[in-house]
């Protein structure tokens, strides 16, 4: 079996799979299965547990039964075969947690010397590249470990400046292994992590750059998600070796595993709609249509679209029936919270409590539950708890920041956005919300910045050039500001803000005739107005055939919409759209009901005044038409 699948795009500027070019993706789901559960087992031997568990998942997207006649196509070389019982003790304690116990067990401690807890000594002579990768890993871990816990007793700015103890050592230890050509896919795998948080302006010329190691593990074993993952953290974080990475991976094209890395990386990139197009079609039910990632993956997908509905429909039937998977429930959260449905958020969060309240995403639940009740310390709490539990959690970052603001507690707020920022550089919503505070501040240079930021994250998103509009109006730069208008315009100003900005500005300019087409185009996206244009190519004036305005909410921004095109048609000789328009305005309470009134008056003395005109001609032409009709009943005489 056979399935067509995208392949690179060469327009592209990141790694993604063109609609234009079909890749014929050969589709044998007994080996696809027996492939994963091996990778599964060996995942879980080297204590990669969440790779595994993204394996595993993956295994229940098919709906095929294991085949014993079927092989893996993994070599047996990857399994456990040591026979050390040093290795054996090490695995056991890595499962366990104790990272620098097992590394210590396959160190060369000697017996004489009293062996020290503040440094590890080198690795133990005649390691096999199992129980060199089980060393590795578990000083890494370690490393990791004793950081977080200093990052816990150490001020927030400071955090970030601090490393792996041990990070050092691993990549000369590393190095020498991997020049020796003694690591398998997983050293590799470490190699390519240890060379990622490194600073490469302090290694040597010919250390390899991470993406060249994790290309070599991922070459040798493509089935661990893990490396994937630190493969699109590296792309993502220097673009320039996207081209590298796209020519390195070729040989695994046709492998499911490929895919899933594009679709991720394009989700990374912002280009949402292309990552669906790719988990919409492994979706499918002769391929991975079960897999609860795919699921997840695609809700999430739907969500940054803001197809918010489709979204809360697949997570819903998701954690229906999986109510023990936690994964991304937050994301249901948030849209629950936006739809300020109370009830099914309070469901939710009690849910998460009793299943693991203490899970970052159990902890944003409750957060986003005390925020829609107004209850902003609670939240506050939630988030932080979340973030001791992961302080890589962006999203609670992010949400920390949105309740500071609404609390205006500024500083705090810009240092929340800040750590969702170095937490996850490409998320739009912290760059936006640093936009918000300095705007807040009127701090608008500043704020454009960051707005601008949030724009090149989000280009497809109106709510982002709308803010960049609205500061550069703030810094007078007119002409930039109906720019900016204008491209929030090209992508469906849903929330009419910008077509109300941008008719503000051609008034200004003096433009009538864009700015009652921006007023209009306010009126139909706010409130779906029934506008039928008919515009001659010959001309520029802006004349309308039909409009109704039928459930139209009157508001200060609609108020001056139709006070403008009530003037804007009674100017163009078109008094009954000027009557439609101004008599919208006799129940709003503002100052612009008076000026409708004076219009509605000002036309109706102009009908009355056509009126008495037309009546007066009319008698005059009757009394005409008589008298002519009198003069033709003469007799002549002769």
């Amino acid at each position: 079996m056979k399935a067509a699948f995208p392949l690179f795009s060469p327009a592209s500027s990141s790694l993604s799979p063109s609609a234009h070019m079909e890749l014929e993706v050969p589709w044998t789901p007994q080996l696809v299965l027996a492939d994963l559960q091996k990778a599964c087992r060996i995942l879980t031997e080297r204590g990669l547990i969440l790779s595994a568990r993204w394996a595993a998942e993956q295994m229940m997207g098919l709906s095929v039964d294991i085949d014993e006649s079927v092989s893996s196509s993994i070599p047996d070389h990857l399994l456990f075969h040591d026979t050390d019982p040093a290795a054996y003790y090490a695995r056991t304690l890595l499962e366990l947690g104790e990272y620098a116990h097992a590394a210590a067990v396959l160190s060369d401690i000697p017996i004489a010397k009293a062996a020290s807890v503040e440094t590890m000594p080198p690795p133990a002579p005649d390691l096999s590249p199992f129980a060199f990768y089980l060393r590795t890993y578990a000083l890494y871990m370690a490393g990791e470990r004793r950081k977080e816990e200093e990052a816990i007793n150490t001020a927030t700015k400071k955090s970030k400046e601090l490393q792996n103890p041990y990070e050092q050592q691993l990549v000369h230890e590393l190095q020498d292994a991997y020049e020796a050509d003694k690591l398998d896919a997983f050293g590799l795998h470490v190699y390519g992590m240890v060379l990622k948080s490194h600073k490469k302006a302090t290694l040597p010329r010919h250390y390899p750059s991470p993406q060249t190691v994790l290309l070599q593990s991922l070459l040798e074993f493509p089935y661990n998600w893990s490396a994937w993952l630190d493969l699109a953290e590296v792309s993502l974080e220097n673009s320039e070796v996207e081209r590298e990475i796209e020519d390195a991976v070729q040989p695994l094209a046709e492998n499911f595993m490929f895919h899933f890395f594009c679709a991720h990386l394009q989700s990374e990139h912002q280009a949402h709609a292309e990552a669906l197009q790719i988990y919409e079609r492994w979706m499918d039910p002769g391929l991975l249509g079960g897999s609860p990632y795919l699921a997840t993956q695609t809700a999430v997908v739907h969500y940054h679209l803001r197809n918010y509905a489709t979204a809360k429909r697949l997570l819903e039937d998701l954690h229906n029936s999986m109510p023990y998977r936690l994964d991304s429930m937050d994301v249901l959260s948030n849209i629950l919270y936006v739809q300020e449905d109370s009830v099914a958020l309070g469901q939710l969060a009690h849910s998460a409590v009793m299943v693991d309240k203490y899970r970052a995403e159990s902890c944003c639940i409750i957060g986003n539950f005390y925020s829609l009740k107004q209850n902003r310390a609670k939240a506050i709490q939630y988030f932080q708890r979340a973030l001791k539990m992961d302080r890589t959690f962006a999203s609670a970052w992010t949400l920390m920041g949105h309740e500071y603001v609404e609390w205006k507690q500024t500083a705090n707020a810009m240092e929340a956005y800040r750590q969702a920022v170095q937490a996850n550089p490409s998320d739009f919503r912290a760059w936006y919300g640093l936009g918000q505070t300095y705007e807040m501040l009127e701090m608008n240079l500043y704020a454009l910045y960051y707005y601008k930021h949030a724009a090149q994250l989000r280009p497809f998103d109106a709510r982002m050039w709308t803010a960049v509009g609205n500061s550069y109006a703030h810094l007078k730069r007119r002409d930039d500001a109906i720019r900016a208008y204008e491209r929030a315009l090209q992508h469906d100003d849903q929330e009419g803000i910008a077509t109300q900005k941008l008719a503000a500005l051609y008034r200004a300019k003096g433009d009538t005739e864009k700015a009652a087409k921006c007023y209009l185009q306010h009126l139909k996206n706010r409130f779906h107005v029934t506008i039928s244009a008919n515009t001659s190519h010959r001309s520029t004036s802006f004349r309308l055939d039909a409009l109704t305005l039928q459930g139209l909410v009157v508001e200060p921004p609609e108020a001056e919409a139709l006070l403008y095109l009530s003037t804007y048609y009674r100017n163009h000789g078109e008094f009954d759209k000027a009557a439609v328009t101004a008599s919208r305005l006799l129940e709003y309470p503002g100052p612009e009901k008076e000026e409708a009134k004076a219009l509605l008056r000002e036309i109706r003395s102009r009908n009355a005044t056509r009126s008495g005109v037309s009546t007066r001609s009319r008698t005059k032409m009757e009394e005409e038409t008589a008298r002519a009709n009198s003069d033709d009943d003469f007799t002549f005489s002769p």
